[in-house]
């Protein structure tokens, strides 16, 4: 029960931290930051699938390697958020959770642009300001928004955290 109870404040704590991510990028794209806001708003949406690795792992839902990459691997992280639970109702010890890592590569690559200056093939600089348009950060703002909200919901009402607070 103690390592439950401990993978469950990291749960929290993660989810707080998106939470905050969220305002700070909310901040930034009020201000017409909106580069440096998508870059926030995406680090939140890895918190968010980071707290609900945590959670699965909790529930013995995921392998203490996949838990270990939560905490380094950006697919990873961003990628668990679109996860699919594959079900096989014969024997239910035989389901598993599936996510597509390539999914991930663009919102990535997207946040680097967000961050860096980069160069074009003619070697033109490609400033953060340009490379992200502000519909892109609103669309993630929204998603991180939305994420959060169902997550707290279904948590709420089925009394359990990550993925199994889908499935009840």
């Amino acid at each position: 029960m103690r390592v439950f109870n401990a993978l469950v404040a990291i749960y929290d704590a993660c989810l707080e931290n998106a939470t905050d991510l969220l305002a700070e990028a909310q901040l930034l794209a009020s201000h017409h930051h909106t580069a440096r806001a998508f870059a926030l708003a995406l680090t939140g949406w890895e918190e968010v699938g980071k707290a609900q690795l945590v959670a699965d792992f909790a529930y013995d839902m995921v392998a203490e390697e996949e838990f270990e990459s939560a905490f380094r691997d950006h697919y990873l992280k961003s990628s668990y958020n679109s996860r699919q639970f594959v079900l096989n109702p014969a024997d239910m010890s035989d389901s598993t959770i599936e996510y597509d890592r390539s999914r991930a590569v663009s919102a990535f690559r997207k946040r680097q642009e967000a961050l860096y200056v980069e160069k074009t093939a003619d070697l033109r600089p490609l400033t953060p300001k340009e490379a992200v348009a502000e519909e892109d950060v609103h669309a993630m703002i929204s998603a991180l928004e939305s994420e959060l909200k169902n997550i707290r919901r279904m948590d709420a009402v089925t009394e359990r955290i990550g993925s199994r607070s889908f499935l009840k």
